[in-house]
């Protein structure tokens, strides 16, 4: 058997110290499991909507919603001071965010009019009135005091070959987070997209 020299018998420990290190760092940096989240679909569902009359509410194609850069993202983040946002452990959104605030908001629309009027990309037909484009400026949760600050705008673009002029929007809009988690911002969220919702079908009728 070959003989083992000295100076290798004295760094054969930490060898195994720096392999067993390894190791264990290898074994650390397994994916965490997440726990998935969305916005609840059910909070403020408006109240069914008179019936129809000849001056409903004309089709409205609902594009994508906007929001910050910096929202636009499965990790669930919150404003921990006015310069830094930080995220919540452990948690990612079930779909992005803005895709999670569409479909709210739709659906918040759709009670609030004429059955039908809200047609959410893709639509079958060309709405006769037009595309409705929300882009949220600030949608912020302030963990420190506890709340949700928006600042919404909304653009109602008429159909092509229209007369009419697009027609705009703009809401500003704090909510209480009555729950200091993930959850909780999800819940203060659907709350400001129903508010939101609600100011724009009542300027939007005639």
């Amino acid at each position: 058997m070959r003989n083992v020299s000295p100076a290798w018998r004295d760094a054969l420990p930490k060898v195994a110290c720096v392999a067993l290190c390894v190791a264990l760092a290898g074994c650390a940096s397994a994916p965490t499991e997440h726990r998935w989240l969305s916005l609840p679909l059910d909070v403020s569902l408006p109240t069914a909507s008179a019936p129809a009359t000849t001056h409903a509410i004309p089709q409205l194609r609902l594009q994508r919603v906007q929001i910050p850069e910096y929202l636009q993202s499965t990790r669930v983040r919150f404003r921990d001071s006015a310069a830094t946002l930080a995220e919540w452990p452990g948690v990612r959104w079930a779909e992005r965010l803005e895709i999670g605030l569409t479909r709210h908001l739709g659906l918040q629309l759709a009670g609030l009019g004429q059955a039908g009027w809200i047609c959410a990309d893709p639509c079958d037909t060309v709405p006769a009135g037009g595309s409705l484009q929300l882009n949220y400026v600030m949608l912020d949760h302030e963990r420190p005091s506890a709340r949700l600050h928006a600042l919404a705008q909304w653009t109602l673009t008429p159909p092509p070959g229209s007369a009419s002029t697009p027609r705009r929007g703009q809401l500003r809009w704090s909510e209480a987070v009555l729950e200091d988690t993930p959850a909780g911002q999800a819940a203060a969220m659907a709350r400001v997209n129903a508010a939101i919702a609600r100011d724009i079908a009542q300027q939007l009728r005639p």
